[in-house]
């Protein structure tokens, strides 16, 4: 249940599907001429909410807050476990119309895999997410990421890939259970672990209320630290609000499902260079 009502509220916090839906609804209203003049005004409201939204940097303010909850830690002077990344970087659509892979906007959580797998060989890396979709379509993107990588020879020894989970909590459940599976030895030591900066805190959260000893290491940053009046694209800007407003409703539903014990997970005080 909860599963099928994230996804349902998750498309409300789509700008982009809640403005072409409030257009569509105000110029029906035009049509008929007794709610005429409330489709003229719906229109003008939703306009002038989607001016506001794009010249004042309303995206920026949601997503730098986020972005900012944790800093990037030096590895080399900790000791960890392994590493473990989360999905979110193929585009699933394409891959099912065309058979082609390709990598969307976190795209970074996959190089710092990489880089990572070759930096410390002797650790495990796992690749954690299936399919974030309502319906079963066929898909696993760490299947697809794992035959990309072999197809284009990136492949290393210590990646790993957990391919069922359906959204950050899973992801958090599913992983440790195989992690515990294969190496148990390692489960009480800290493991990093690797999404983008806007993500990280709902994901720790998740890990940390699924007994994970975690070190986020977030990558993926897109906001500055300036704080200015957002240029004039109003995609742009859709899209900024909806990454932004996605993740702290987000938070609030782990939250108030027990998924995180926190509403806004932060770094402990014993987190080194936090």
């Amino acid at each position: 249940m909860f599963y099928f009502l994230s996804k349902t509220v998750g498309q409300l916090t789509n700008i982009s599907v809640v403005y072409g839906a409030s257009l569509t609804i105000c110029f029906v209203l035009l049509i008929v001429k007794q709610t005429r003049k409330w489709g003229l005004v719906g229109l003008i409201c939703v306009n002038a909410a989607i001016l506001v939204i794009t010249s004042i940097p309303v995206g920026d303010m949601l997503n730098r807050h986020l972005e900012q909850r944790f800093k990037r830690p030096d590895l080399s002077q900790l000791e960890v476990a392994g590493f473990i990344t989360l999905s979110g970087v193929i585009d699933p659509k394409s891959f099912l119309k065309r058979g082609e892979v390709h990598f969307g906007a976190s795209a970074d959580r996959v190089f710092a895999m990489l880089e990572m797998a070759n930096n410390y060989p002797d650790k495990p890396m796992i690749f954690s997410g299936g399919d974030g979709h309502l319906h079963d379509r066929g898909f696993s993107e760490a299947e697809v990421l794992k035959n990309w990588l072999y197809d284009s020879r990136l492949h290393r020894p210590n990646l790993y890939f957990e391919t069922i989970s359906r959204n950050t909590h899973e992801n958090a459940v599913n992983t440790r259970k195989f992690a515990f599976g294969k190496w148990p030895e390692l489960m009480q030591k800290p493991w990093v672990l690797i999404t983008s900066a806007k993500h990280m805190p709902r994901a720790v959260g998740a890990f940390r209320q699924a007994g994970w000893n975690v070190i986020p290491y977030p990558v993926d940053r897109q906001t500055s630290d300036e704080v200015r009046l957002a240029s004039l694209n109003v995609s742009g800007a859709i899209t900024s609000v909806s990454r932004g407003l996605h993740e702290w409703v987000g938070l609030t539903a782990y939250y108030l499902t027990g998924r995180t014990n926190e509403w806004f997970p932060g770094p402990l005080p014993e987190d080194p260079d936090n």
